[in-house]
């Protein structure tokens, strides 16, 4: 309990002697008050420092809640009033200086003065299902032995944040690398995942409101489902919890590395506007947002509707100093984008299997193209002879943030049938477009045998590749944008209650919830683009019997002419690709928070039974299986299961100082075809408090992944990827095999029907110190230990096995070798009539493979004071540190030490954020100051060759502000003045980034400083 004791201005014996010391009645006359809006907490502690009364209340009836604050001249009943106005909170009046805030009975209107209820009267019953993170007991308080991470609404605002993936991917937590709208030519570009302690971001489970949310249907890198947060509204969010280690006892799948529980609005009377605008120092990116929320109770029924629209301009590459072209990296130079170009190899008899120069442009080069930036290029390679037609600003045509439009809107209903029942109905529908362009369409004469031509004339060996320019196409870049619309939805329908006069409680709903994309890709046509440089080529000649090529007598000079828009649009075409995912749950919960008595409280018991299925399809467009697009990966299949589950918990409060806390559950997946998957799971907990203020906390949980719907029923999937040689390695004697011995190569992904779950084990320690109501901290271990991880087999393994079956390291013709080496059906192909050439393509399949250990230290802090003068202060720090983090490949394969080895991972293993938020005396103004820092990653040598390799080394740490400021105009008008990225700071200078982009888009951004403005209109008693 927080118990506030405030003495007259003339002082109090009674404190001094250790009790409290009540002030006359006739003392309590109105007084001047200034306490800004926002965080209860904050505000209850400024109403404690300007008051002359006692304040009794349990602190979760604060957390997560907003005020309006109060300003002007009030009685401590009046200004109490203000301050609980429509934040679900009423008092219990002791007697005139004494107040115990209670929660306001269920469906009751906020009252217009301080009810003079009796001392002794039971707590008022709430029907309204309430999302506890973590558990099946509605009862927040006791919730300690699981460490949970919050940030509120208003933290989100103070903060900076744009959105939610914004939120998620500044946590602490989230220390591993994920692609998103920077991963340029990704499958999932439009979508945004989450990494938790750098593990899979399908490890993560993402909940809204405690409830499944349908996964996104395109597949991460072409082969997982994982959840995305882009196309979910802020405006929508009370608070959002995040808690670390396995939860699959009370969760189910997926509750491996973490659990997100996004918690929504739920309760308003009034509501509230929100306009912000916001702009990039460096251009693009400029955004808007217009968001909405409104709540009334009209006798039996309330409702809740939430709105926003959101708007952005993309952020392109050329529009940043890092990312401008191919010549704007740290050395200052680089190669320029080939725009053209004729690759010479030299004859049958003088070719060593590299380029030994370029054919000249007979006629130059259109330097018109890409801005007016292509010109004639000659070979950085001294050895290497000729020209080709080349640009420094080419690569720059390429998005770094989406092009976004969002409509999304969430509704909640509850009808109080009586005192013992009541229904319910959640629904949210958020519909996202998307545009993005990944660089500009290229051709190459890899259609032809060995991807290489002859010249009939001259016999040299050729290779001609073209990137197309904005000038060539219709529209320009705009024109050729990838778009995606993504319609995400959740819905719900339930009832819940009270069993007669009982304890009892019980709650069942069905839920539906789903995501249906399409994404319409700008591809070339094989045969019409083909077909048009055919015609560059000229009539087939014939085949040169040594080297089987085709022999043509090409018209050199056409090639290098650009083409019009007309011709562009004669061979591309845009070509959709669907998904569409969904979840069916009913399910039951049956409770009671006052099951039996034991020494240190009324024990608490939950049960639930639920049952659904789930699906995935992404049908591949059959353009790309009829091979009709150039040079296209895609990945598609589709299948569903049925689900059924059964979960315990237990709560045991043995002693008033010790908690045990104890929960199972068991899953069943069934396939029609295939194996199904079952799993118990378990956790116990366990908290321990010697004093007041001091908490030792750990728990000990089992977890699970079924595999996922893709890893069961993809197709075979194409994919390009890049390998390292090391048979090509091994045969020039080399002892590095580093950027020279890689190439990308096309993969084909396989399905595996027979996988088993992924199993977990983890445990936490920890403890939390608050000596005093105003200063917490708070100290976990995290170790988790996660077995038969269902992977892609590692196509660097495969590389390796590969080199040591042609190497004769292994045996050649054992069962192993025969199935990787085998000319017909290998899972490495090879070019030349012994198989030993380059690799031409590569089989990978999903398999129970891997395991995988993660050790993590977790620390948070909290400071809370108000010196009168210069109003109040709230100090949050937090910070993890990877203490391990371990990744076998395969069974036999030595671990890998991920913090050690860059090549296997970029992951951080440090990050460390903070806050400093003020509150002004006469509550007007507020303003906070957030910084975060990533630590060390490794630098582009390092992930490339090796940590022992020259030049290999770590980056500096990434530090960023942000800031924001704002000034209640009135109590119901705020205006705010927000900066992210205050120093316009940008990745971390590698100057052995060697290649275009020049930094790791997995980790961090170029996007700058970006400024916003804010109006917050509320109007009633707006409460969240």
């Amino acid at each position: 309990m927080h118990l506030h004791l405030m003495s007259t201005a003339l002082g109090c014996a009674g404190l001094i002697l250790g009790f409290p010391c009540l002030a006359d009645a006739s003392t309590l006359a109105s007084q001047l008050y200034t306490i800004a809006s926002g965080n209860l907490g904050n505000a209850l502690d400024t109403f404690a420092a300007q008051s002359n009364v006692q304040l009794v209340y349990s602190p979760e009836l604060a957390t997560g809640k907003t005020t309006r604050g109060v300003s002007g001249r009030f009685t401590p009943a009046e200004a109490l009033r203000q301050l609980l106005a429509g934040t679900g909170l009423t008092w219990k009046a002791v007697n005139d200086t004494t107040f115990v805030l209670k929660p306001l009975p269920a469906l009751q209107p906020v009252p217009a003065a301080p009810p003079a209820a009796d001392v002794s009267a039971a707590p008022a019953k709430t029907l309204r299902t309430v999302s506890v993170s973590g558990s099946l007991i509605s009862n927040a308080a006791i919730q300690t032995a699981t460490p949970t991470y919050t940030i509120t609404a208003e933290d989100i605002k103070a903060r900076g944040f744009n959105s939610i993936a914004d939120v998620l991917l500044n946590s602490v937590l989230a220390t591993g690398s994920v692609q998103g709208p920077q991963a340029a030519g990704t499958f999932t570009q439009g979508a945004q995942p989450i990494s938790l302690f750098g593990l899979s971001p399908q490890l993560t489970l993402i909940l809204i409101d405690g409830k499944q949310l349908a996964d996104f249907g395109p597949l991460y890198n072409g082969a997982l489902n994982v959840t995305s947060v882009a196309n979910l509204p802020v405006a929508i969010v009370d608070h959002i919890d995040v808690m670390p280690g396995g939860a699959s006892s009370i969760y189910g799948s997926q509750a491996i590395g973490g659990v997100i529980n996004i918690v929504t609005k739920s309760q308003m009377d009034g509501g509230d506007l929100s306009l912000r605008t916001g702009n990039y120092s460096d251009g693009g990116g400029a955004n808007q947002r217009l968001s909405f929320a409104y709540g009334h109770t009209t006798g039996k029924l309330r409702l809740l509707a939430a709105g926003e629209f959101d708007n952005a301009s993309p952020i392109w590459g050329y529009q940043r100093p890092l990312t401008m072209g191919s010549d704007s990296g740290p050395a200052g130079v680089g190669a320029p984008t080939v725009q053209a170009a004729i690759y010479d190899y030299g004859t049958a008899s003088t070719s060593s299997g590299y380029p030994l120069g370029y054919l000249n442009p007979p006629n130059g080069c259109d330097t018109h193209l890409f801005g007016g930036s292509t010109q004639l290029v000659s070979s950085s390679n001294a050895d290497q002879y000729g020209h080709y037609c080349g640009s420094d600003k080419a690569a720059g045509d390429v998005t770094y943030s989406n092009q976004e439009r969002n409509y999304d809107g969430m509704l909640k209903l509850d009808y109080q049938v009586s005192e013992q029942l009541q229904l319910y109905s959640d629904t949210m529908l958020n519909w996202q477009q998307q545009s993005w362009f990944p660089g500009a369409a290229q051709w190459a004469s890899i259609d032809y045998p060995d991807g290489l031509i002859e010249d009939a004339t001259t016999g040299h060996i050729l290779y001609l590749g073209k990137t197309f320019a904005p000038e060539e196409m219709p529209g320009g870049l705009a024109g050729q944008m990838y778009r995606q619309n993504d319609l995400l939805y959740q819905g719900d329908l339930g009832a819940n209650g009270q069993l007669g006069e009982s304890d009892w409680d019980w709650d069942i709903y069905y839920l539906r919830t789903g995501d249906r994309t399409t994404v319409v890709e700008p591809v070339l046509m094989k045969a019409q683009v083909d077909s048009y440089f055919n015609s560059i080529l000229g009539p087939l000649v014939g085949v040169d019997p040594v080297t089987r090529l085709n022999t043509y007598n090409p018209d050199y000079a056409a090639f290098f002419e650009p083409v019009s828009p007309a011709q562009y649009a004669s061979f591309s075409q845009g070509v959709p690709e669907f998904s569409n995912t969904w979840i069916n749950d009913t399910r039951a919960t049956l409770s009671n928070a006052s099951l039996f008595g034991l020494p240190g409280g009324d024990a608490g018991f939950a049960a639930l039974i639920e049952g659904g299925n789930e699906a995935w399809y992404e049908p591949v467009n059959p353009l790309f299986t009829q091979g009709a697009v150039f040079d296209h990966a895609a990945s598609g299949g589709g299948g569903q299961r049925a689900h059924a589950a059964t979960s315990f918990e237990l709560n045991l409060p043995l002693l008033k100082p010790l908690t045990l806390d104890l929960s199972g559950r068991y899953d069943h997946y069934a396939l029609n075809e295939g194996s199904n998957n079952h799993k118990f799971t378990y956790k116990t907990g366990l908290e321990y408090r010697p004093v007041d203020g001091l908490l030792f906390r750990g728990n000990y949980t089992t977890s699970f992944k079924a595999p996922d719907l893709s890893s069961i029923f993809l197709g075979p999937t194409g994919y390009y990827t890049q390998i390292i040689d090391y048979y090509q390695c091994a045969k020039d004697h080399s002892n590095n095999c580093g950027a020279d011995d890689q190439y990308e190569v096309k993969g084909t992904a396989l399905a595996n029907p027979a996988l088993q779950p992924t199993t977990a084990e983890s445990w936490t320690l920890g403890s939390v110190w608050s000596p005093v109501d105003s200063f917490s901290v708070s100290l976990d271990y995290l170790h988790l230990a996660i077995r038969d991880e269902v992977v892609q087999q590692s196509v660097d393994l495969l590389m390796r096995t590969d080199a040591q079956c042609l190497l004769g390291e292994l045996n050649p013709d054992s069962a192993e070798c025969q199935a990787i080496t085998n000319p017909v059906d290998g899972q490495v192909q090879r070019a030349g009539k012994d198989g030993d050439g380059t690799i031409t393509g590569i089989t990978t399949y999903y398999a129970n493979l891997t395991d995988e250990m993660t050790e993590s230290i977790i620390g948070s802090a909290h400071y809370h004071f108000a010196p009168w003068h210069i109003g109040s202060f709230s100090v949050q720090l937090d910070y993890n540190d990877m203490l391990r983090h371990e990744y076998q490949l395969a069974p036999g394969q030595a671990p890998i030490n991920q913090l050690a080895d860059p090549q296997y991972s970029e992951e951080f293993k440090s990050i460390l954020s903070g806050s400093v938020t003020w509150n002004s005396p006469g509550g007007r103004w507020t303003g906070t100051v957030y910084g975060h820092r990533y630590g060390p990653s490794p630098n582009y040598i390092a992930q490339n060759d090796g940590a022992t390799y020259p030049g290999a080394g770590r980056l500096p740490p990434w530090i960023t502000f942000n800031g924001s400021v704002s000034y209640h105009l009135t109590r119901q008008l705020d205006l705010s003045a927000l900066v992210n990225n205050i120093t316009n700071k940008m990745p971390p200078v590698d100057p052995t980034y060697s290649v275009y982009p020049y930094f790791n888009v997995e980790n961090y951004n170029i996007y700058g400083r970006e400024v916003m403005l804010q109006m917050d209109l509320t109007f009633g008693s707006a409460m969240r």
